[in-house]
């Protein structure tokens, strides 16, 4: 980790393997610095749950690699808001699904059977955080996702 402090705003960059293992480095990390911007115990969890479901969307498009990708996760502090943008080092892994409207499956008994089909957990990081886009990749890097939680007034 390393930090970089602009006029209004501190930056925070972890990189770690893309695999599940590192899941609890990225959750703890985000936690850090969720409590440095003052956030209450429950935004907390609501950023740690959308942090892993756009992680673990990466994890999965990324698959069994002889060589893995590295997610970088790039938090920029400010003094009312989070940001957090998350992306890796191959261009194959891709966000976009992420802004696709999300259609819930009916009510009733068959609904579980529709479950698998709806990307249920992208329809979590929108409810999640106050914003939410994609941004492109450069030269020779992936998709990144970019979620925005602002501090709420108490």
């Amino acid at each position: 980790m390393k930090g970089q402090t602009e006029a209004d705003s501190k930056t925070v960059v972890l990189c770690v393997p893309l695999r599940a293992d590192d899941l609890a480095t990225v959750r703890l990390a985000l936690y850090g610095v969720a409590v440095r911007v003052r956030f209450s115990y429950e935004a907390i969890e609501d950023l740690k749950v959308a942090v892993t479901e756009a992680c673990n969307y990466a994890i999965l498009q990324a698959g069994d690699r002889e060589r893995l990708p590295m997610l970088r996760l790039v938090f920029t502090l400010r003094e009312t808001e989070l940001k957090i943008r998350i992306g890796t080092d191959s261009p194959d892994v891709t966000f976009g699904e992420a802004l696709r409207p999300v259609k819930l499956p009916p009510e009733g008994a068959d609904a579980l059977e529709h479950l698998e089909d709806s990307p249920i957990g992208l329809y979590l990081l929108q409810a999640l955080v106050d914003e939410l886009r994609v941004e492109p990749g450069g030269e020779g890097a992936s998709e990144a996702i970019v979620l925005i939680k602002r501090l709420v007034a108490e």
